[in-house]
């Protein structure tokens, strides 16, 4: 179980254990939602939540976005620290994981959604910004995400495995050199929308040495 004094590492390692039962809690919602779009058209691209408390005390919120081949699904597993403080973690059981701090989602919260309710708030963060783009850097341990709504910058807790987001940064804040890359990882989120996906193609370093002859 998640208890508030976790590290990001952690509370993923927990999650993961929890992810059989949630995949299989998962399939009533997930062929009710497919028979909707067979007949409701108007679901596509209209992202929806799931809630689930496993038996092992864990709250997950697991993310669902239709779209006209697919059915894309992010769960998020979410908790309270001792400071009372919502934080999250989004769980890719063949990819990168993300912990998403208290520190994210008040810095979003300032730009988009200024009610009192913590937990309304963190539905809209993962609602709005299910999908990611993400970049690291080769020099340091520095990870870079993209988000509908704007620009996170995190860094590595585990090296290629789990990533610690630290800033929100809206869109009218980025520097050029960040526009120039935020425009790199919203073309990959919309590749990771498609019905085709090259496996690994949704993580990425920047600054790429110079190649050698």
């Amino acid at each position: 179980m998640i208890v508030q004094t976790h590290s990001p590492e952690q509370v993923v390692r927990e999650a993961f254990r929890d992810l059989p039962a949630m995949w299989n809690k998962l399939k009533e919602p997930i062929e009710r939602l497919q028979r909707r779009m067979r007949v409701d058209k108007s679901l596509r691209m209209e992202p929806q939540l799931f809630e689930y408390r496993s038996h092992e005390g864990n709250n997950w919120l697991i993310a669902m976005l239709p779209t006209k081949k697919v059915l894309n699904i992010v769960p998020f597993v979410w908790y309270r620290g001792t400071d009372g403080y919502y934080r999250a973690a989004r769980i890719m059981q063949d990819g990168v994981c993300y912990h998403i701090s208290h520190h994210v989602l008040e810095q979003y919260a300032e730009r988009f959604n200024s009610t009192e309710d913590g937990f309304f708030r963190l539905k809209e963060f993962i609602r709005e910004n299910m999908d990611f783009g993400m970049e690291y850097c080769l020099d340091n341990d520095e990870v870079r995400v993209g988000v509908t709504h704007g620009y996170i910058i995190g860094t590595w807790a585990v090296p290629q495995q789990v990533v610690q987001l630290i800033t929100f940064v809206d869109h009218g804040k980025l520097f050029d050199d960040q526009q120039e890359q935020m425009d790199r990882l919203d073309q990959q989120r919309a590749d990771s929308l498609r019905h085709t996906r090259t496996p690994g193609g949704n993580v990425k370093p920047w600054d790429l040495p110079p190649q050698t002859a």
